[in-house]
């Protein structure tokens, strides 16, 4: 068994770490067989909200289960190796991983690393992609018309490979993204929290972009990671907001959906759009029941439709002893159970309040 045997793909005239132009060379490294293995893969797209991918073991080990021993990518934008090849490989946390050629991990640290061929070229050779956490602005502006994103587009829609992520990972496999590059307008905090986006959903730091990765069913979809954790449900519903605002072709407040995913949990899904919740946590379904109030520039949210304008349906993943389930072509799950929120905004001069019954 090949342990942490790394590769390291640029030009041959390059170091490690720095070419003759002292910039920083791409990283690839790999653990496992270094010739490639072609297997019959089956589709499994899985949304993970961050925290530890121990707590939904189950959900990784159905993707491993899908890529029949193939070969995985794992592609990450934080500087950093990781840990991901020897976990998975060697199964070194004992979780019953099945066994997989190899492991890759492509660290991206520019849009020009995500347009190398060589990027390109191990893509569309793998059986299983990964996006790990991370700031998903960088995997935005680096992915977006890439050669790296149009080859994980072809493996999604064409080669059936299961493709997962985590965190900012997650928030890229949505078909309407949150970008995240800008900081909250409070000085008090660095990321943009509910708060800030109820006050002010149409501002420029509620930052979506469109279109990146598509994987089927999540066109006029919106992700948020770390749900419970940080309170981060208002936020959501102000990003629903702010996806009628900016009128995305085909994109309406009957069609448009958001998916929260808490810490240690996914959601992973088939290719018919059926799938089941993994992980300690839940994960949160939402949709429309009407249109806001009140949605105007650089004024507060208000939706409350008689206190409906949102319903969420949560499914938990801690007892796996239920029968538990989402299909997101119908939007319905059965399982778990439905809550209604709403934002009340109606005074002004007050913050909108974000509820849930």
């Amino acid at each position: 068994m090949i342990r942490y045997q790394p590769t390291l793909t640029f030009f041959l005239f390059s170091t490690i770490f720095f070419n003759f132009q002292f910039s920083q060379a791409l990283q690839i490294y790999s653990t496992g067989n270094q010739t490639d293995q072609l297997t019959q893969t089956h589709q499994l797209i899985c949304l993970a909200g961050g925290g530890s991918d121990n707590d939904w073991a189950d959900g990784w080990k159905a993707l491993l289960n899908a890529s029949h021993g193939g070969d995985v990518v794992i592609i990450r934008a934080d500087g950093a190796r990781g840990g991901y090849e020897s976990w998975l490989y060697d199964d070194e946390d004992h979780l019953g991983f099945a066994h997989v050629n190899s492991v890759k991990t492509i660290v991206i640290e520019s849009a020009q690393d995500a347009n190398r061929p060589e990027v390109e070229a191990i893509i569309l050779k793998s059986e299983l992609i990964f996006f790990a956490g991370g700031d998903q602005s960088l995997y935005i502006d680096w992915f977006k018309k890439s050669k790296l994103a149009a080859a994980v587009n072809k493996m999604i829609l064409e080669k059936k490979i299961p493709v997962a992520g985590t965190s900012a990972g997650m928030a890229l496999m949505a078909g309407i993204d949150f970008a995240a590059r800008f900081e909250s307008p409070n000085p008090e905090s660095n990321l943009v929290t509910a708060s800030d986006v109820l006050q002010n959903p149409t501002a420029d730091f509620v930052d979506l972009d469109n279109q990146v990765l598509v994987p089927e069913f999540m066109k006029n979809v919106i992700t948020e990671t770390h749900f419970s954790q940080r309170q981060r449900e208002g936020r959501l519903v102000g990003f629903l907001a702010k996806a009628l605002y900016n009128r995305y072709p085909m994109t309406s407040f009957q069609n448009l959906h958001g998916i929260g995913a808490d810490e240690g949990t996914a959601f992973c899904y088939n290719q018919k759009g059926q799938g089941k919740v993994f992980g300690t946590g839940e994960v949160y379904f939402l949709k429309m029941n009407a249109l806001p109030e009140r949605l105007k520039k650089n004024e507060s949210l208000n939706w409350i439709n008689n206190e409906s304008a949102i319903t969420a349906y949560v499914i938990s993943g801690k007892n796996q002893n239920h029968t538990t389930g989402f299909d997101l072509k119908l939007w319905a799950g059965y399982g778990g159970w439905s809550e209604s929120w709403w934002v009340d905004g109606a005074d002004m001069q007050s913050p909108p309040h974000f509820n849930r019954k």
